[in-house]
């Protein structure tokens, strides 16, 4: 598994329209996650959503919908 802060930074470099699936939620984790979920770790959350092999449309649904979920995956 790709690091966060490696993976952001090619996020970064790419664009959001160019971004993979890792990158996109790394943007995502960079970006609204605290907004939408609270007190949790970006990068945390990233490993988990990835471990989990969650797409970018699911992770950003399970943030938007239940955000103990997303809390969650900083466990995963």
């Amino acid at each position: 598994m790709a690091d966060y802060e490696t993976v952001l930074d090619r996020a970064k470099q790419v664009g959001a329209s160019n971004a993979d699936n890792d990158e996109s939620i790394a943007l995502f984790c960079d970006g609204p996650l605290q907004t939408l979920c609270g007190a949790v770790s970006p990068k945390l959350v990233f490993e988990g959503a990835v471990k989990k092999g969650l797409g970018y449309r699911e992770f950003g649904h399970l943030a938007s919908t239940d955000p103990s979920a997303v809390a969650d995956l900083m466990w995963v």
